[in-house]
């Protein structure tokens, strides 16, 4: 009990509230540590955002990637290394549980990797294309990230992803994860991921992609132990994907 005052962690550190008591002029109500308000809207794009995420279902395992324009899908490299490696793999959007514990019917497309296909190591990403349906391209059914400008990044900012952890229903991580890291290829973060999550979208507070989740990043400072998280930026894979495609992805 020495670590708690009133039921709560001293961690915690409390302030005041924004609207002021005009008699005691003393703050009403309080707020516990960093500020965790956000409007609702914040809930309606996140909800958006999560539709242009998909499972990747392939021989040995599962991963995440996203739509890029209405057919290009973006993932990391070590899960598709080869066009070999999209021929038998399963892109599902809509996979995702509901409040009652059900699980609703994954929509599946292919790749068509012989169309368009580009792995790149150094950057860790991986583009294809997927096959269209009846006529529909993927992106015009469930959306598209834009990648053709990235919001600026700052310390410390929040990030949140849309992932299949563990090749499991839809999930996301939010709010209390921060940007620790910004590098002109990379960023760091402290967030929740698990095999699986590879590929994700890393995102900013207004759902503006800033990342291609890649993986864990050692501690420095302790061999075997893993302090942070580490995605490629956006900027630098778009540059890299303009040098060679022609306007399909500036939509």
């Amino acid at each position: 009990m020495d670590d708690l005052v009133s039921g709560f962690p001293r961690k915690f550190s409390w302030k005041g509230g924004k609207t002021i008591n005009p008699k005691t002029n003393t703050p009403y109500e309080a707020i516990i540590g960093q500020e965790n308000f956000a409007e609702i809207w914040w809930l309606e794009e996140a909800l958006k955002a999560a539709k242009k995420v998909a499972r990747i279902k392939k021989n040995g395992g599962t991963a995440t990637g996203f739509m890029i324009s209405e057919d290009l899908f973006m993932t990391n490299h070590h899960v598709f290394r080869e066009k070999e490696d999209t021929f038998s793999a399963k892109i599902q959007f809509h996979f995702k549980a509901n409040k009652d514990g059900s699980a609703n019917k994954p929509d599946e497309w292919v790749c068509d990797a012989t169309s368009l296909f580009k792995s790149d190591k150094s950057l860790d990403y991986a583009i294809v294309r997927l096959k269209p349906q009846s006529g529909l391209k993927p992106g015009q059914k469930w959306g598209y990230f834009d990648l053709s400008a990235e919001p600026h990044l700052i310390d410390n900012q929040h990030v949140n992803i849309i992932q299949h952890p563990a090749g499991r229903r839809q999930e996301i991580v939010f709010r209390d994860n921060q940007l620790m890291a910004i590098e002109p290829t990379v960023i760091q973060y402290l967030t929740d991921t698990d095999y699986g999550s590879s590929g994700s979208p890393v995102l900013d507070d207004h759902f503006n992609l800033i990342a291609i989740h890649s993986r864990r990043v050692e501690d420095p400072n302790a061999k075997g132990s893993w302090y942070r998280n580490q995605g490629y930026r956006i900027s630098a894979i778009y540059e890299e994907i303009m040098e060679y495609l022609d306007h399909d992805l500036a939509d």
